[in-house]
This record gives C-alpha cells, structure tokens and sequence, in this order.
C-alpha cells in the first residue's frame, strides 16, 4: 500500500497558530503528542564554520571570529565587526499520525534560513525514528538545494501501536553559498500510533 503524506495539515496548523500569534511548538494540536495530533517542534540553526571550498569559488574568503569560529567575507571586503551572530536559521519536524488504526505518520522536516543569510547550496538531512519495533532513519542528500527554505516529507508505518520519537540527526545541516556551514542540533517530536 502506498503512503500518502500530509502536509496540508501541518501548514493548517502552523497557520492558524500564526494567527493567534503562537510559536509553531505551541501551535501543536495537542502538545502530547495524542492520537491524530500535529506535533511541531523547532529550533535554532548554529553557524558553526565554513567549507572553505564553496566559500573560495564563490568570491569568499574566509576568517576567524573573537569566538574562534569561521566566517566567510566577499574577498577584498573589510569587516567592521569581530563577532558573527551564530544563529543562521530555524530547523523544525512535524509529526502528524495520519491514520492511527494503519499505524503511519507522516513526518515532515526542514529549515528556514534568516533573513542575511545566503541561500543553501548543498544540505544534508536526516532524521531518526524509533518505536517500540525498532529504530531507522531517513536521509536527504541535497547538492544544488539553492534555497532559503527546504523541506521533505518521510511517510512512515510503525508493526502496531505504540509511541513513535522522530529527531532531526545530529549533523544536519545546510551549506550557504558563502560556505557557511549552518547545523542543526535537532529537534526532536514525539506522538502516538
């Protein structure tokens, strides 16, 4: 049988969160993540260095901040600052049980990147799931990604009920155009099935 995703849902939910001005984590349709329920977790991307070979073929140079990590500057450019901010984008999953009695979710997981920032070129994104069957993953290899938002859907079905945990892996992350390398450190989604 064919998975559908759903990613109609977790928009809707985001959406009307917006509009009653609650964070996408409160915007979940129950925080429990319950059966039927839209679990949506965020959290901040880090700059956490530069792929000195994007950076040089695109016109970057690279340099060190008072913090000693990496940044990229368009080369000949003077900076007027030694500190970088370090959050360069959201990264977020959305849990949604489709259909709790077939036992699949849809998992649906990202980023956006702040405004300054230059686009993606290159990510690498994978998650985790694990119930009570057993544990897997789902990866993403995105070399000409060129965007400031990215996301795909996971469709997965669990051997029975039981409570499913999706993660964002720990190394997923998106490589701008100057060669910033901005990683996520999750998050992390929990929801009956």
């Amino acid at each position: 049988m064919r998975i559908r995703s759903s990613l109609l849902v977790p928009l809707m939910v985001a959406a009307l969160g917006a509009a009653l001005g609650l964070s996408p984590a409160q915007a979940s349709a129950e925080p429990n993540g319950a059966s039927g329920a839209v679990v949506v977790q965020e959290m901040s991307m880090k700059r956490v260095g530069v792929n000195r070979e994007i950076a040089a073929a695109h016109g970057y140079q690279v340099r060190v901040d008072s913090n000693g990590v990496e940044y990229s500057v368009k080369k000949g450019e003077s900076t007027l600052f030694d500190e970088v901010p370090g959050e360069c984008g959201r990264s977020f999953i959305y849990l949604t049980a489709v259909d709790t009695t077939r036992h699949y979710t849809s998992i649906y997981t990202g980023f956006s990147l702040n405004p300054g920032w230059s686009g993606a070129i290159l990510v690498t994104w994978g998650i985790s799931i694990i119930d009570s069957y057993g544990a897997s993953t789902g990866n993403w290899n995105d070399p000409a990604a060129s965007v400031h938002f990215w996301a795909k859907t996971y469709p997965f079905t669990a051997g029975g009920p039981t409570q499913v945990t999706t993660s964002v892996l720990y190394g997923s992350n998106a490589v701008l155009w100057d060669g910033t390398i901005c990683f996520s450190y999750g998050p992390t989604a929990t929801g009956t099935l």
